[in-house]
Protein backbone atom coordinates (compact mmCIF):
# COMPACT_ATOMS: atom_id res chain seq x y z
CA UNK A 1 0.00 0.00 0.00
CA UNK A 2 1.51 3.29 -1.15
CA UNK A 3 -0.33 6.30 0.25
CA UNK A 4 1.28 8.66 -2.25
CA UNK A 5 -0.46 6.79 -5.07
CA UNK A 6 -3.74 6.77 -3.13
CA UNK A 7 -3.71 10.53 -2.65
CA UNK A 8 -2.62 11.03 -6.26
CA UNK A 9 -5.91 9.43 -7.34
CA UNK A 10 -7.78 11.53 -4.77
CA UNK A 11 -6.17 14.63 -6.25
CA UNK A 12 -7.05 13.50 -9.76
CA UNK A 13 -10.73 13.17 -8.81
CA UNK A 14 -10.62 16.59 -7.14
CA UNK A 15 -9.33 18.15 -10.37
CA UNK A 16 -12.22 16.53 -12.24
CA UNK A 17 -14.68 18.21 -9.86
CA UNK A 18 -13.02 21.59 -10.29
CA UNK A 19 -13.32 21.37 -14.07
CA UNK A 20 -16.93 20.18 -14.13
CA UNK A 21 -19.38 22.15 -11.97
CA UNK A 22 -22.16 19.67 -12.65
CA UNK A 23 -20.30 17.05 -10.60
CA UNK A 24 -20.57 19.37 -7.59
CA UNK A 25 -24.17 20.19 -8.50
CA UNK A 26 -25.02 16.48 -8.27
CA UNK A 27 -23.88 16.36 -4.63
CA UNK A 28 -26.55 18.85 -3.57
CA UNK A 29 -29.37 18.77 -6.14
CA UNK A 30 -30.77 15.24 -5.83
CA UNK A 31 -30.64 15.08 -2.00
CA UNK A 32 -32.32 18.50 -1.79
CA UNK A 33 -34.96 17.56 -4.37
CA UNK A 34 -35.81 14.35 -2.50
CA UNK A 35 -35.94 16.20 0.82
CA UNK A 36 -38.34 18.86 -0.48
CA UNK A 37 -40.72 16.32 -2.05
CA UNK A 38 -40.91 14.14 1.05
CA UNK A 39 -40.97 17.17 3.30
CA UNK A 40 -44.08 18.54 1.61
CA UNK A 41 -45.69 15.11 1.68
CA UNK A 42 -44.91 14.69 5.39
CA UNK A 43 -46.47 18.08 6.19
CA UNK A 44 -49.64 17.01 4.39
CA UNK A 45 -49.71 13.67 6.26
CA UNK A 46 -49.10 15.44 9.56
CA UNK A 47 -52.17 17.63 8.98
CA UNK A 48 -54.27 14.63 7.99
CA UNK A 49 -53.25 12.66 11.07
CA UNK A 50 -54.18 15.45 13.45
CA UNK A 51 -50.65 15.73 14.82
CA UNK A 52 -50.83 12.66 17.08
CA UNK A 53 -47.55 11.30 15.66
CA UNK A 54 -44.63 13.37 14.44
CA UNK A 55 -44.81 12.08 10.87
CA UNK A 56 -42.59 14.87 9.57
CA UNK A 57 -39.59 13.82 11.66
CA UNK A 58 -40.08 10.11 10.94
CA UNK A 59 -40.35 10.55 7.17
CA UNK A 60 -37.51 13.07 6.97
CA UNK A 61 -35.36 10.83 9.15
CA UNK A 62 -35.94 8.03 6.66
CA UNK A 63 -35.13 10.28 3.69
CA UNK A 64 -31.90 11.56 5.23
CA UNK A 65 -30.68 8.14 6.32
CA UNK A 66 -31.56 6.65 2.94
CA UNK A 67 -29.27 9.24 1.36
CA UNK A 68 -26.31 7.51 3.03
CA UNK A 69 -27.16 4.30 1.19
CA UNK A 70 -28.12 6.00 -2.06
CA UNK A 71 -24.96 8.07 -2.34
CA UNK A 72 -22.69 5.24 -1.19
CA UNK A 73 -24.17 2.85 -3.75
CA UNK A 74 -23.62 5.31 -6.61
CA UNK A 75 -20.49 7.35 -5.93
CA UNK A 76 -17.98 4.48 -6.10
CA UNK A 77 -19.68 3.05 -9.17
CA UNK A 78 -19.78 6.42 -10.96
CA UNK A 79 -16.10 7.07 -10.27
CA UNK A 80 -15.07 3.74 -11.80
CA UNK A 81 -17.53 3.82 -14.70
CA UNK A 82 -16.34 7.33 -15.56
CA UNK A 83 -12.83 5.95 -16.05
CA UNK A 84 -14.23 3.14 -18.19
CA UNK A 85 -16.24 5.54 -20.35
CA UNK A 86 -13.15 7.67 -20.87
CA UNK A 87 -11.14 4.52 -21.71
CA UNK A 88 -8.70 5.41 -18.95
CA UNK A 89 -9.32 2.62 -16.43
CA UNK A 90 -6.81 0.25 -18.03
CA UNK A 91 -4.23 3.05 -18.41
CA UNK A 92 -4.24 3.66 -14.66
CA UNK A 93 -2.91 0.17 -14.05
CA UNK A 94 -0.01 0.46 -16.47
CA UNK A 95 1.52 2.36 -13.54
CA UNK A 96 2.48 0.74 -10.21
CA UNK A 97 -1.02 1.64 -8.93
CA UNK A 98 -2.88 -1.37 -7.51
CA UNK A 99 -6.62 -1.97 -7.58
CA UNK A 100 -6.65 -1.76 -3.76
CA UNK A 101 -5.04 1.68 -3.80
CA UNK A 102 -7.45 2.89 -6.46
CA UNK A 103 -10.48 1.53 -4.60
CA UNK A 104 -9.33 3.14 -1.34
CA UNK A 105 -8.90 6.51 -3.07
CA UNK A 106 -12.37 6.30 -4.57
CA UNK A 107 -13.85 5.41 -1.17
CA UNK A 108 -12.13 8.43 0.42
CA UNK A 109 -13.64 10.75 -2.19
CA UNK A 110 -17.03 9.05 -1.90
CA UNK A 111 -16.98 9.62 1.88
CA UNK A 112 -16.26 13.30 1.33
CA UNK A 113 -19.17 13.68 -1.10
CA UNK A 114 -21.44 11.75 1.23
CA UNK A 115 -20.61 13.97 4.19
CA UNK A 116 -21.27 17.11 2.15
CA UNK A 117 -24.66 15.77 1.01
CA UNK A 118 -25.62 14.71 4.55
CA UNK A 119 -24.63 18.04 6.14
CA UNK A 120 -26.52 19.92 3.43
CA UNK A 121 -29.64 17.79 3.96
CA UNK A 122 -29.53 18.23 7.75
CA UNK A 123 -29.22 21.99 7.23
CA UNK A 124 -32.21 22.11 4.86
CA UNK A 125 -34.32 19.84 7.06
CA UNK A 126 -33.56 21.98 10.11
CA UNK A 127 -34.21 25.26 8.27
CA UNK A 128 -37.43 24.39 6.41
CA UNK A 129 -39.00 21.59 8.48
CA UNK A 130 -37.62 22.11 12.00
CA UNK A 131 -36.01 18.67 11.91
CA UNK A 132 -33.29 18.20 14.50
CA UNK A 133 -30.56 15.56 14.64
CA UNK A 134 -31.36 15.07 18.32
CA UNK A 135 -34.66 13.45 17.32
CA UNK A 136 -32.64 10.46 16.06
CA UNK A 137 -30.11 10.66 18.87
CA UNK A 138 -26.99 8.51 19.13
CA UNK A 139 -28.59 5.97 16.79
CA UNK A 140 -27.69 8.25 13.86
CA UNK A 141 -24.05 7.11 14.01
CA UNK A 142 -24.54 3.33 13.67
CA UNK A 143 -27.40 3.85 11.21
CA UNK A 144 -25.28 6.08 8.94
CA UNK A 145 -22.30 3.71 9.14
CA UNK A 146 -24.43 0.65 8.45
CA UNK A 147 -26.24 2.17 5.47
CA UNK A 148 -22.98 3.47 4.01
CA UNK A 149 -21.42 0.02 4.29
CA UNK A 150 -24.46 -1.53 2.60
CA UNK A 151 -24.17 1.02 -0.21
CA UNK A 152 -20.50 0.22 -0.73
CA UNK A 153 -21.30 -3.50 -0.82
CA UNK A 154 -23.93 -3.02 -3.50
CA UNK A 155 -21.60 -0.74 -5.47
CA UNK A 156 -18.82 -3.34 -5.44
CA UNK A 157 -21.21 -6.00 -6.71
CA UNK A 158 -22.42 -3.71 -9.51
CA UNK A 159 -18.88 -2.80 -10.55
CA UNK A 160 -17.82 -6.44 -10.48
CA UNK A 161 -20.73 -7.29 -12.76
CA UNK A 162 -19.82 -4.47 -15.15
CA UNK A 163 -16.23 -5.70 -15.39
CA UNK A 164 -17.48 -9.20 -16.20
CA UNK A 165 -20.47 -8.48 -18.46
CA UNK A 166 -19.88 -4.98 -19.77
CA UNK A 167 -22.09 -1.96 -20.25
CA UNK A 168 -25.33 -3.99 -20.42
CA UNK A 169 -25.52 -4.00 -16.62
CA UNK A 170 -24.62 -0.32 -16.11
CA UNK A 171 -28.29 0.49 -15.51
CA UNK A 172 -28.00 -1.09 -12.07
CA UNK A 173 -25.81 1.81 -10.92
CA UNK A 174 -28.99 3.91 -10.78
CA UNK A 175 -31.62 1.17 -10.44
CA UNK A 176 -30.27 -0.73 -7.47
CA UNK A 177 -31.43 1.80 -4.85
CA UNK A 178 -34.96 1.67 -6.29
CA UNK A 179 -34.90 -2.14 -6.25
CA UNK A 180 -33.68 -2.36 -2.65
CA UNK A 181 -35.78 0.42 -1.11
CA UNK A 182 -39.17 -1.38 -0.93
CA UNK A 183 -37.60 -4.20 1.11
CA UNK A 184 -35.60 -1.85 3.36
CA UNK A 185 -38.72 -0.52 5.12
CA UNK A 186 -37.54 3.07 4.88
CA UNK A 187 -40.98 4.66 5.44
CA UNK A 188 -43.05 1.83 6.91
CA UNK A 189 -42.65 -1.14 9.29
CA UNK A 190 -41.84 -4.63 8.04
CA UNK A 191 -45.35 -5.74 8.96
CA UNK A 192 -46.64 -3.63 6.07
CA UNK A 193 -44.91 -5.96 3.61
CA UNK A 194 -46.55 -9.16 2.30
CA UNK A 195 -45.25 -12.39 3.81
CA UNK A 196 -42.89 -13.32 0.97
CA UNK A 197 -41.37 -9.81 0.97
CA UNK A 198 -40.71 -9.97 4.71
CA UNK A 199 -38.37 -12.93 4.17
CA UNK A 200 -36.34 -10.81 1.75
CA UNK A 201 -36.36 -7.82 4.09
CA UNK A 202 -34.97 -9.87 6.98
CA UNK A 203 -31.76 -10.66 5.10
CA UNK A 204 -31.18 -7.00 4.25
CA UNK A 205 -29.21 -4.96 6.85
CA UNK A 206 -31.08 -1.66 6.20
CA UNK A 207 -34.41 -3.06 7.37
CA UNK A 208 -33.19 -3.43 10.95
CA UNK A 209 -31.73 0.06 10.93
CA UNK A 210 -34.90 1.78 9.72
CA UNK A 211 -37.10 -0.21 12.10
CA UNK A 212 -34.94 0.93 15.00
CA UNK A 213 -34.79 4.50 13.68
CA UNK A 214 -38.57 4.75 14.03
CA UNK A 215 -38.39 3.11 17.45
CA UNK A 216 -35.76 5.61 18.60
CA UNK A 217 -37.73 8.58 17.28
CA UNK A 218 -40.96 7.47 18.97
CA UNK A 219 -39.30 6.77 22.32
CA UNK A 220 -39.62 2.97 22.18
CA UNK A 221 -35.91 2.29 22.49
CA UNK A 222 -33.39 0.61 20.20
CA UNK A 223 -33.00 -3.15 19.92
CA UNK A 224 -29.24 -3.68 20.29
CA UNK A 225 -29.52 -7.28 19.14
CA UNK A 226 -30.99 -6.19 15.81
CA UNK A 227 -28.25 -3.59 15.36
CA UNK A 228 -25.60 -6.26 15.93
CA UNK A 229 -27.39 -8.56 13.47
CA UNK A 230 -27.51 -5.76 10.89
CA UNK A 231 -23.77 -5.11 11.20
CA UNK A 232 -23.04 -8.83 11.11
CA UNK A 233 -24.91 -9.15 7.82
CA UNK A 234 -23.22 -6.01 6.53
CA UNK A 235 -19.72 -7.24 7.28
CA UNK A 236 -20.42 -10.66 5.80
CA UNK A 237 -21.88 -9.21 2.59
CA UNK A 238 -19.06 -6.67 2.31
CA UNK A 239 -16.38 -9.37 2.52
CA UNK A 240 -18.17 -11.44 -0.14
CA UNK A 241 -18.50 -8.33 -2.34
CA UNK A 242 -14.77 -7.60 -1.99
CA UNK A 243 -13.89 -11.17 -2.98
CA UNK A 244 -16.21 -10.92 -5.98
CA UNK A 245 -14.70 -7.56 -6.95
CA UNK A 246 -11.09 -8.75 -6.87
CA UNK A 247 -11.92 -11.97 -8.70
CA UNK A 248 -13.84 -10.04 -11.35
CA UNK A 249 -10.99 -7.58 -11.84
CA UNK A 250 -8.46 -10.39 -12.26
CA UNK A 251 -10.80 -12.23 -14.63
CA UNK A 252 -11.48 -9.09 -16.71
CA UNK A 253 -7.76 -8.29 -16.89
CA UNK A 254 -6.86 -11.85 -17.90
CA UNK A 255 -9.56 -12.05 -20.59
CA UNK A 256 -9.05 -8.48 -21.83
CA UNK A 257 -12.70 -7.63 -21.13
CA UNK A 258 -11.99 -4.05 -20.06
CA UNK A 259 -10.64 -3.36 -23.54
CA UNK A 260 -13.22 -5.43 -25.42
CA UNK A 261 -16.24 -3.98 -23.60
CA UNK A 262 -15.02 -0.37 -23.45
Amino acid sequence: MNWHRVFAIVLKIQYMFRRDVFRIFDIFWWPAFSLFIWGLFSIYMQKMSGGSVNIISILLGGVILWTFFDRASKDISLAIIDELWNKNFVNLFTSPLTITEYLLAVIIMAMGKLLLSAIFMFFLASTFYAFHVSSVGWFLVPAALGLTLTGWTVSLVVQSSIMRWGHTVEVFIWAVATLVQPFSCVFYPITALPGWAQYIARVLPPMYLFENMRAAMTGQGVNIGEIILSFGLNIGYFILALVFFYRSFRFAKKEGLLIKNY
